[in-house]
């Protein structure tokens, strides 16, 4: 599966190579603008795996929204970025708060006798830099709330493009998590061992999570209706790759894919 997934990488590259104008997703929050706001309502579905180290692949429907002033350029953004709201934004440079979730993991695929772990909502802050037309590199730093408890770090940069109607990104990922987040996924009690019946006693603990890449396709059909597909792939990493829970019942491989379908509005400023 890497190797395909290396494959769809490099030749999306070449594409990215010869791709002129700068290519954009709206960003969460508008700048100040006299004449009014343009606002992206988005569908989303995609398919993630059912939790951290699942081999299962689930759908899950999201709703999107965004602003931005209007004559205000559009700003790149990638599928999985964190609900951020930029609150300082100079020279290429961005940053401000930042919101992610994570679904529940239950005890079905494999995880009977596990404990749970609920719903997680994550907050924090994000910085990333538009080094010059085509690339930015963004970190997220975030901290649950709920669920696994844990802190989280995700690290990327994306080189990206367009070429007529086609906007191309592709670019690679690193994430981290402490002790807790490791705990919470990837850590088997003897107890539980017993429970289960198929994996071993484990003590996962924190550092580089899972590594790997995403690349996204967009056709803008007109100035103000899009759709993008994406895909991407991270390979789990250091103690957690190494936990019985990915090796046995789930998989070290963790595949994402979605589509989107974007509408825009312009919409006056009353006051």
């Amino acid at each position: 599966m890497i190797a395909k997934f290396l494959a769809v990488l490099l030749a999306a590259s070449s594409i990215l190579a010869g791709a002129g104008a700068l290519a954009a997703d709206s960003p969460p929050l508008p700048a100040a603008s006299p004449a009014g706001y343009i606002v992206t309502l988005q569908a989303i579905g995609a398919v993630t795996p059912s939790f951290p180290g699942s081999a299962v692949l689930r759908p899950y429907p999201f709703p999107g929204f965004s602003v931005r002033g209007i004559g205000e350029p559009e700003r790149f953004s990638a599928p999985d970025d964190g609900f951020g709201v930029p609150v300082i934004d100079a020279d290429g440079f961005r940053m401000g708060p930042v919101a992610n979730f994570v679904f529940r993991r239950g005890n079905r695929d494999g995880l009977f006798g596990l404990h749970h772990v609920g719903l997680t909502h994550e907050v924090g802050g994000f910085a990333e830099y538009f080094a010059f037309d085509h690339f930015r590199a963004r970190a997220e730093l975030r901290q649950a709330v709920d669920g696994h408890d844990g802190f989280v770090a995700s690290l990327g940069a994306d080189f990206f493009g367009e070429s007529n109607s086609f906007r191309l990104s592709l670019g690679p990922r690193l994430n981290l998590g402490d002790n807790r987040y490791a705990n919470a996924y990837f850590s088997v009690t003897p107890v539980e061992a017993i429970l289960n019946g198929r994996l071993e006693p484990y003590q996962a603990t924190g550092g580089f999570t899972s590594a790997g890449g995403v690349a996204t396709v967009r056709y803008d059909f007109t100035p103000n209706l899009n759709a993008t597909v994406y895909t991407g792939l991270q390979r789990l990493t250091g103690s957690v790759g190494g936990s019985p829970i990915p090796n046995m019942v789930g998989s070290r491989d963790q595949f994402t894919a979605g589509v989107s379908l974007s509408r825009s509005f312009e919409v006056a400023k009353f006051w």
